[in-house]
Parts: C-alpha cells; structure tokens; sequence
C-alpha cells in the first residue's frame, strides 16, 4: 500500500541505501512495517537504531502526506513502479518514493539534459542558458533543472519557448514554490512536463536539501551543462 512507502520513506536517519537495502531483503514496504524486531537482525549491515526507526510502526505522519497528496492532485511514484525512471535507478541512492505533478512519462525514451548554473547569473550566462534551453527543446531533447532562479530559470524559458518537454527537480515539496517568482514558471512545467520532488508536500526549500536533489537532477540526464558557476557551486 502507499501508506507503507511513504512510511519507508520517512524513516528518520535511515539513508537511501540503507532503505533500499531493508527493502530488497523484505521484498515489500508493508512487509517491513509489520516485521518485528528478530527479522531485522538477518538484514546484512542493520544497525540498532536503524531497527529502531523501522520499529516505529506509527502511520500518522504517513497519512498525512497521503491526504495533502489527494488533495493537491500530488501523484506518487514509488521504486518499484513501472514508471519510475530507470536511469534514476543507477545512482548509488536513488529516493525510494517520487512526489510529482504532471506527466512523469517518456523521460526513458528520449535524450535528457540537465541544465544548471547560478542563481546570480551574468547577462551573458543567461542569453546562453536560455540559448541551451531552447536548442535542446528544438533537437527532441528533455530539459531537466532545478528551476532556482538564475540559469536553471532561464534554461527552462528557452525550453518551454521552443514548445520542448521539461523537468523540474525541486528541493521542496512539489506544491510550495521557490522562488516566488517562478510561479508562473512552476505551472508551465507542470502543463509542459513534471515537477518531481523527493520530499513530501508542504516541506520548505531548506539549504540542505538542494545538494540532495541535484543527484536526481544528475541521475535523471543523459549529461548535465553547468552554464557558469563559481568554484564550490553545487552544480
């Protein structure tokens, strides 16, 4: 069941391996939720207090984001979907669960290129990233980026202007909009694409979370263009 993901998902201090790896041994996430203590002792690598979060059988939290997701129109891929982005998959911590709005489809078909850059773009950084955006869109490309202000937007202007399909990979969740200058921008990507999120709805756009979403931003492409950044960018 949903529930049961989203429970897994959220699993305190558990990473995305180590979830992965209790859910290759159990097979199943409501497996998992209704095991006890003894069945994860045989889980290669369990520690204590991984045992520990998974024994916390509470499902408040769980249905809470179930509930905001059938009321935002929020659909969730989980890992073992068919939809769920194969090349995604290849990373060494791909997200167990998707949050996303729009169409997820096709992104397995057609050549995926990220576009990243910095939020404090020059002139010319922008010209060039919407250039990209566009070229990319004009060749039968997808254009994911991480829609922050700077290059990332102006890559998904030039994409969305060349009538190209486009992903948006947010460090927040799918329904809260950052920048706020991007809303227009966040709903042409949803009509043109998907926003796709790891992190469940209502989460705000904290710092941590950006360097977390950029793996998936990586996984997602084919190849990544970093239009311009100073040393120590995340991109």
């Amino acid at each position: 069941m949903l529930i049961h993901w989203i429970w897994l998902a959220t699993r305190p201090d558990l990473s995305e391996r180590q979830k992965l790896a209790v859910l290759d041994a159990f097979g199943d996430p409501e497996d998992i939720f209704y095991a006890d203590k003894a069945r994860f002792a045989n889980v290669e690598g369990m520690t204590q207090a991984d045992a520990e979060a998974l024994l916390d059988k509470d499902l408040t939290e769980a249905q809470q984001i179930l509930d905001d997701c059938v009321a935002k129109d929020i659909h969730i891929c989980t890992y073992r979907d068919g939809a769920y982005p194969a090349r995604l998959k290849n990373i060494s911590d791909p997200p167990v669960i998707l949050y996303y709005k729009g169409n997820l489809t096709g992104l397995d078909s057609c050549p995926v290129i990220g576009v990243v850059g910095t939020r404090k773009a020059s002139a010319y950084g922008l010209t060039t990233s919407k250039k990209m955006g566009y070229q990319i869109a004009k060749c039968g490309g997808i254009l994911v980026s991480g829609l922050a202000e700077g290059n990332d937007g102006s890559a998904m202007t030039g994409a969305l202007t060349a009538g190209g399909k486009v992903v948006g990979v947010l460090g927040c969740g799918v329904d809260v909009v950052y920048p706020a200058m991007h809303r227009s921008l966040y709903r042409d990507t949803e009509q043109n694409g998907c926003l796709i999120s790891e992190f469940p709805p209502k989460t705000p756009p904290y710092k941590w979370n950006f360097p977390k979403r950029n793996r998936i931003i990586s996984g997602l492409s084919n190849g990544v263009l970093v239009v311009e950044a100073p040393e120590g960018s995340g991109s």
